[in-house]
């Protein structure tokens, strides 16, 4: 090795340390947006009468509406025409001949996003917080007079944001190269991996986790993990729903002729309707989850909230309070195995709910977005479940290989498919 070779890798472990390091701070931020709209919502709630703050509607609507008003506004000031995600920034990393990432088209989207994940709206974080790591990233590598290789500052930048949000080091390390890159070399792995250290140090440090969904299976046999993977062809079929009801809302979304001020006005006066009558719809749905698990909700009111969750969430990304589809899934998912469990419970087949939910989860999110091995990992992280939890690798690589064979492909592939065909015509 030579000695500006030596130069060349330090330089691009220092850079991966700090952009580790900022990624995962501003991907705090990105996930406190819940926060800051709860101090919108406690200063307005002085404002307005007791009779009006009676109604869950109006005080829903009224957030909601201040979210749509602030989101028409971001895409008038970076002049977004199209919201950019996850399927941009693996057309940056996958095709590096081609253009680079739009970091001002990016700056908006991960701004909108934050608004619509703050202001209630049924969206993600997880999509966001990817392309803001990929965006943070170019934007460094447009401000460096020296070129800098796309597939390391952005990868580096990908894995610092999703450890920074959802304290998943490991997740984050392989969903770089199992979906945005697809390729392994060294360098870029040296790279990730200081990237990922650096931004769970900062973690450790500055900000305090706590497990999205904390379950606790209690040392599961071979035989059942293998009986619970048999809910497998429901996980595919579930998650082909999801994935086409995306994808044709926002074909529909776009024949129409309503400006994207009706729309989203529209979209944030049904969303606040529905989340009156049925509140778990709403947001990411963490405690609805946890009531899932604990086996508060009936049959109806779970089925109503596997299909509800869907089309409400495409229905707000078609019409403009852009979001992530990745928390969607995982909550999908959760009622999919938590209506499993009862139905089972009820015919006398005991209690199968932590197992059931966890590898339902799995195989939902995994078929969406075409990554059996970093679901599983993301799984075990987020809910502390341990190597018991990694038993749901089965179900993710059989429910993506299902999905993939004979339904869809997963939803950010065929996004970047979409983007193939742009560059080409």
């Amino acid at each position: 090795m030579t000695v500006s070779n030596i130069k060349e890798a330090i330089r691009y472990l220092v850079l991966a340390f700090g952009i580790g390091a900022a990624t995962s701070a501003m991907a705090n931020l990105f996930i406190q947006g819940e926060v800051i709209f709860e101090w919108l919502g406690n200063f307005f709630t002085s404002l307005v009468s007791v009779q009006l703050l009676k109604s869950a509607f109006w005080m829903q609507a009224i957030v909601l509406f201040i979210g749509a008003t602030l989101i028409l506004q971001i895409r008038r000031v970076f002049g977004v025409t199209h919201w950019s995600g996850p399927a941009e920034s693996m057309f940056a990393l996958q095709y590096r001949a081609g253009p680079p990432l739009n970091t001002r088209v990016g700056t908006g989207s991960v701004l909108a996003a934050f608004i619509a994940c703050s202001s209630g709206a049924p969206v993600g974080q997880y999509g966001p917080v990817i392309h803001l790591g990929a965006t943070v990233s170019q934007s460094l590598r447009e401000r460096i007079r020296i070129p800098l290789r796309p597939d390391i500052m952005l990868s580096c930048g990908i894995s610092g944001a999703i450890t920074g949000a959802f304290n998943a080091p490991l997740a984050a390390t392989v969903f770089v190269f199992e979906v945005m890159l697809r390729r392994g070399s060294l360098p870029v792995f040296a790279a990730v991996a200081f990237a990922t250290a650096s931004a769970y140090v900062v973690n450790q440090v500055f900000f305090d986790h706590r497990l999205f969904l904390p379950v606790t299976i209690h040392q599961p046999t071979l035989l059942v993990g293998c009986l619970a993977a048999l809910i497998t062809p429901l996980c595919a079929l579930v998650a082909w729903f999801y994935v086409c009801s995306l994808q044709k809302l926002q074909r529909w979304s776009g024949k129409i002729t309503l400006s994207p001020r009706a729309t989203i006005a529209a979209c944030a006066l049904a969303c606040a309707a529905i989340g009156s009558f049925q509140p778990e719809l709403l947001g990411l749905g963490r405690q609805a989850m946890q009531d899932m698990l604990l086996g508060n909700f009936d049959l109806r009111l779970l089925i109503t909230l596997m299909v509800g969750k869907v089309l409400l969430t495409s229905l707000c990304i078609a019409w403009g309070f852009y979001g992530g589809i990745v928390a969607p899934a995982l909550f999908v998912g959760a009622a999919t195995g938590a209506l499993l469990a009862k139905v089972l419970m009820l015919l006398g087949f005991g209690d199968w709910t932590p197992l059931l939910l966890l590898n339902a989860m799995a195989g939902v999110t995994a078929a969406v977005i075409g990554a059996p091995l970093t679901l599983t990992l993301l799984i075990v992280e987020l809910t502390g479940a341990g190597i018991n939890g990694a038993l749901v690798v089965v179900t993710a690589y059989a429910s993506t290989w299902l999905t993939r064979k004979y339904l869809t492909p997963s939803y950010y592939q065929a996004q970047l498919n979409e983007i193939l065909v742009s560059a080409k015509t």
